[in-house]
């Protein structure tokens, strides 16, 4: 099984709010930005602790929309799937959790805005089509209206392969986008005890050129390891990405955080280590917020009962600023 595969039931989930009244009695009146938390320094802390987490075992990117009134999350990792949604009013007051646009049929997940808002990117196991009877992932998007959401749409063959599966886009300021895909079958190095992983996966990177993206390549060696590196977040800037990785010598039995910072003649330093500075086990799915102040993460061991202990943390993103190195001198 891919590292990034879930088990998905099609069930119907009971939560103690009611969606159709909004905020219910169980459910906190949250108000401010970010759901009203206090906002984190350069340790990392638990994000919005006992409340999104109270409604399943949270385990998917978390993604605020550029102007701060929408978020998205996933539970994705308890017998019964779930996307989220909440929207901020006029007055700051959060409404209460609504379920998303994103379907757990199709494996959608990994949400991502363009920079003004006006499109999302993710990836779904929808059927492209023409492709009746092939389920890779592919990335899509939507378009907003004022009507809402259009129809998902595939982002095409620029991006998306016929065979192996694309996944968890991200988007910088200037719609430069990143994402995962699965490598063929192939010797790919050794897991943590031992054995051969039958498949990796890469990050890639697709430019945007009026209008539409290029053909992607598949960063070097000082990002991608021959393990599986993936779930990749980006500055606003485009001056650094971070991405999760299974290599070894991580700070985490499991899945550590990495940042790779992009030179001035568009290389990338050597990734670093940021799990053994934020001291959080098994972390996943990063994000960045839009104007680049916070990193968030999804952290935490599965235990018997799965990601029961499992949590949203936010720290600000001067830590990874710090590790920025100097620029060189030209001669």
């Amino acid at each position: 099984m891919k590292p990034y595969q879930l088990l998905l039931l099609p069930v119907l989930l009971v939560t103690p709010f009611s969606h159709s009244q909004g905020i219910s009695r169980d459910f906190p009146i949250l108000k401010g930005p970010y759901l009203g938390q206090e906002p984190p320094d350069t340790t990392a802390e638990i994000f919005a602790e006992g409340i999104l987490n109270e409604i399943s075992m949270i385990h998917g990117r978390i993604t605020f929309s550029p102007d701060g009134s929408e978020v998205y999350w996933s539970c994705n990792a308890a017998p019964v799937q779930s996307r989220w949604y909440m929207r901020k009013s006029s007055d700051g007051t959060w409404a209460g959790p609504e379920p998303s646009f994103l379907s757990v049929v199709d494996s959608e997940n990994g949400l991502s805005f363009s920079s003004d808002g006006k499109r999302v990117y993710y990836h779904s196991r929808r059927v492209r089509p023409g492709r009746e009877g092939y389920i890779d992932q592919d990335i899509w998007y939507r378009e907003r209206t004022e009507d809402g959401w259009t129809d998902p749409v595939n982002l095409g063959t620029a991006v998306n392969t016929a065979d192996l599966d694309e996944t968890a886009p991200v988007l910088a300021r200037d719609g430069t986008m990143y994402f995962c895909r699965e490598t063929s079958r192939r010797r790919h190095g050794s897991g943590r005890n031992g054995a051969e992983p039958e498949r990796g996966i890469d990050i890639y990177c697709s430019k945007l050129a009026d209008g539409e993206y290029e053909e992607p390549y598949r960063l070097g060696a000082e990002v991608n390891s021959g393990y599986h590196d993936f779930e990749p977040a980006v500055s606003p800037d485009n001056t650094f990405i971070v991405f999760i990785s299974n290599r070894p010598g991580g700070y985490s039995r499991m899945m550590n955080l990495y940042v790779s910072f992009r030179q001035e003649d568009g290389t990338w330093t050597q990734s670093q280590g940021l799990s053994e500075i934020l001291k959080v086990e098994n972390i996943w799915f990063p994000s960045i917020t839009p104007h680049g102040k916070y990193l968030f993460f999804c952290g935490g061991l599965p235990g018997s009962g799965g990601y029961t202990n499992s949590d949203y943390y936010w720290m600000d993103t001067k830590v990874i600023e710090a590790l920025r190195p100097e620029p060189t001198e030209k001669d």
